[in-house]
């Protein structure tokens, strides 16, 4: 039975090119980057190019790039890093439907170390209105973390206008997950103090990812070791994976306008076939391409177990809170019930074809237990 893989916005798969060198470098390069005989200068002469081409790339300076295991290690370095280092200011601005790396954060900021978090709700079109971010801001507000795209429902945030706002107010930081903007949105980093995201959420490996720190943003490190990452995250690079990165994040970039035309097109058809479908609702008509939310008549557990069995591989949540019983706030947020509620991602690999297929067992499915 063929396998049809609408879930990209979880993880996506891994760019061919950029396996065949990571395999390579693992035959070849084993020694640790901080090593001083040439064995290890060579590892860690390729791992500051691909830093510095990483920050080409973002149009920021290479001293500015931090190579993490993935985007919630470089969202909870931003944060708990940002916000510990700077107890002085103890109000935090942020968006009541982020990622779970950065909900969590906060909560223990909140719970643990007494900081007053406010937590937005998105407008009727799942978007956090700039005016209620600058209506929020205080005198003692240290950080305002909005993300770029929301994971759950594709909402798109105008960091661009936020990030004006937050500049206004001089100690206060700005943070922006773009986990799920990275290739899909241009991004403009200029106000931007601390972003976030993953290598494979862009067709790289998985244990990779990138804090993007402006130079004048001091953190306190979480993980405390030696040189490594300019002091900010010790411990032996996992460089090979770091080196990769760049050449993934510049396929990416240099395919942006190709994919995300062809993931255009998959969405409109998407949403040209799914109106055969009077039973099922799209719960936002504006998200990004990619990602589109949709509410049917059948439990989504039942539904996603039906479509597994029929070869279709789709999800109901985020895949970090994909096994606990933890609430969807996203959904929430937009008044939409999370138990009938299923998100298809689309990727430039998939086909009208396989949306046809994806129709018909939506159909059959909602015959059989709707």
């Amino acid at each position: 039975m063929k396998k049809i893989y609408f879930d990209n916005v979880a993880t996506t798969k891994t760019n061919k090119e950029v396996l065949k060198t990571y395999k390579e470098l693992l035959d070849n390069y084993y020694c640790n980057s901080d090593a001083l005989y040439d064995g290890g200068v060579e590892i860690y002469n390729m791992l500051e190019k691909s830093r510095e081409n990483i920050a080409r790339l973002l149009k920021v300076e290479k001293e500015e790039i931090i190579f993490t295991s993935g985007a919630s290690e470089a969202n909870s370095t931003a944060i708990k890093g940002l916000c510990l280092k700077n107890q002085n200011k103890k109000h935090i601005i942020s968006s009541i439907y982020e990622h779970s790396s950065v909900h969590n954060a906060l909560k223990q900021l909140e719970d643990e170390f007494g900081y007053d978090i406010t937590y937005l709700k998105p407008n009727e079109f799942g978007v956090i209105e700039v005016k209620d971010v600058e209506n929020n801001l205080r005198q003692d507000t240290i950080l305002v973390s909005i993300m770029l795209v929301n994971n759950e429902i594709g909402a798109i945030n105008n960091i661009d206008e936020i990030k004006k706002i937050v500049k206004k107010h001089p100690g206060t930081y700005f943070h922006s997950d773009i986990t799920q903007g990275v290739g899909k949105i241009d991004i403009d980093f200029k106000d931007i103090d601390l972003a976030s995201f993953s290598a494979h959420k862009i067709h790289g490996l998985k244990g990779s990812g990138v804090l993007v720190k402006k130079k004048h943003v001091e953190l306190l490190p979480l993980i405390n070791g030696g040189q490594q990452e300019f002091g900010v995250r010790g411990g032996t690079s996992n460089a090979l994976v770091d080196i990769v990165l760049a050449k993934t994040l510049r396929i990416t970039l240099e395919n942006k306008d190709n994919d995300n035309k062809i993931i255009k097109e998959l969405n409109k058809y998407f949403k040209e076939r799914i109106k055969e479908i009077p039973e099922i609702k799209i719960n936002l008509e504006n998200s990004i391409d990619n990602l589109i939310n949709i509410s049917t008549p059948i439990k989504s557990e039942v539904l996603l177990n039906a479509l597994n069995n029929q070869g279709i591989m789709v999800s109901s949540k985020s895949t970090c809170g994909s096994k606990k019983n933890e609430l969807n706030r996203a959904l929430k947020a937009i008044g939409v019930d999370e138990d009938y509620a299923i998100r298809v991602s689309f990727d430039h690999e998939n086909t009208k074809e396989e949306i046809d297929y994806f129709i018909t067992c939506l159909k059959e499915n909602i015959k059989r237990y709707g």
